[in-house]
């Protein structure tokens, strides 16, 4: 009996210090954030303060009217998020497609191509944003959506992802579906898509931040102002000689906010999707 007693004090002292070390890294995660939304709503002789203020004394919106004021904001935030939905949208269509199709088919050099496709996340922009820039220019896409858009719309991450979860489930769901008369494109939208759908969550949102994030690409195919996605937008915000700290905060507080809200939708999707892929099902 007091050897139970202390097994369970031990396990009990053991998931207390789990949950210790969880919230601490949790605070560390949030302090950023927390921060940054404090920096953008203090008053600007509180900002370079020490101590620091972890609390706005006055609040004020100054910061935001001047950022609003200074850069034509919604203009960026319409342009990138025409980006990330037609991107992540085409991303997930193809990679639903192809992922079924390298998991349920059968054909030669299968294999292979399914490595050439995954090889290509070792690729960085980098390397091919030179090659990249000629072939737009000769489709005359440069500063256009479909010259931002073009090295987005298929994703390897999401092939992979999308493959690994569709090989698990059974294939006798496919097999009837097929006797009762159901094509490839019914079997994908109505039996698989409904049974991934939270991988299709965890994919949407990473592409969705990765899409968001972007800035190397933007800023070498976009000339025109009128189509700067927010984190170029930002970055041309900044004057090179001075640093308004508070209007930056605003900025890119605002720039944070749609991804917040994303994950906030979608965060139970992505934690069951994250740890059911691979699994049978």
């Amino acid at each position: 009996m007091k050897v139970q007693v202390l097994k369970r004090t031990g396990e009990i002292s053991a998931t207390s210090i789990a949950y210790l070390l969880l919230f601490a890294f949790g605070v560390l995660m949030v302090l950023p954030f927390y921060w940054m939304i404090v920096a953008s709503l203090q008053i600007p002789e509180n900002l370079v303060s020490f101590p620091p203020k972890w609390w706005p004394q006055p609040p004020t919106t100054e910061h935001y009217m001047d950022a609003m004021a200074k850069a034509p904001f919604l203009l960026y935030y319409r342009n990138s998020l025409i980006v990330a939905i037609i991107s992540v949208g085409c991303s997930v269509i193809f990679g639903l497609f192809a992922g079924y199709a390298f998991a349920i088919y059968r054909f030669p050099l299968q294999n292979l191509f399914f490595i050439l496709i995954l090889s290509t996340l070792m690729v960085p922009i980098q390397v091919t944003s030179v090659s990249l820039y000629i072939l737009m220019a000769r489709l005359g896409w440069i500063d256009t959506f479909p010259g931002i858009l073009a090295p987005n719309f298929a994703s390897a991450f999401a092939v992979f992802f999308m493959r690994q979860t569709i090989k698990g489930m059974p294939g006798d769901l496919i097999d009837a579906a097929r006797i009762d008369g159901a094509g490839e494109v019914r079997i994908v939208t109505t039996i698989v898509a409904p049974l991934v759908k939270s991988v299709i969550a965890t994919v949407t949102l990473i592409l969705f931040i990765d899409s968001w994030n972007d800035f190397l690409w933007p800023v070498i195919i976009i000339n025109s102002k009128y189509l700067r996605t927010i984190t170029v937008g930002i970055a041309f915000f900044k004057d090179p000689y001075h640093i308004s700290f508070g209007p930056l905060m605003a900025a890119t507080s605002i720039a944070t906010i749609p991804m917040i809200v994303i994950y906030l939708l979608l965060q139970r999707f992505v934690i069951k999707g994250i740890a059911t892929t691979g699994l049978k099902f």
